[in-house]
């Protein structure tokens, strides 16, 4: 069935034909232009670490969750107590 199906479409569609573009070669850029570009990137990486490096140690300790201190825990349960008595 699929194949009667494909061959009607092989008819009506007529012969195919490849054709081939002709592209110029690629030109690849002066090595020395590689290379500072190459440098220039290395140098906005390390320029980013060192800005994040800086923005670390100006933030304070990441490990300590102001929302988990004891009084704010306390806090919200004892709330939470009041509303589960009404």
């Amino acid at each position: 069935m699929i194949r009667r199906a494909f061959a009607l479409a092989l008819l009506f569609v007529g012969p195919f034909t490849l054709e081939y573009k002709w592209r110029p070669p690629v030109v690849l850029p002066p090595v020395s232009q590689v290379e500072k570009d190459a440098a220039q990137a290395a140098e906005e990486i390390e320029a980013r670490k060192r800005t994040d490096h800086r923005i670390r140690e100006n933030e304070g300790d990441p490990s300590r969750r102001p929302d988990l201190d004891p009084d704010v825990t306390q806090g919200v349960q004892s709330h939470g107590h009041d509303l589960l008595r009404r």
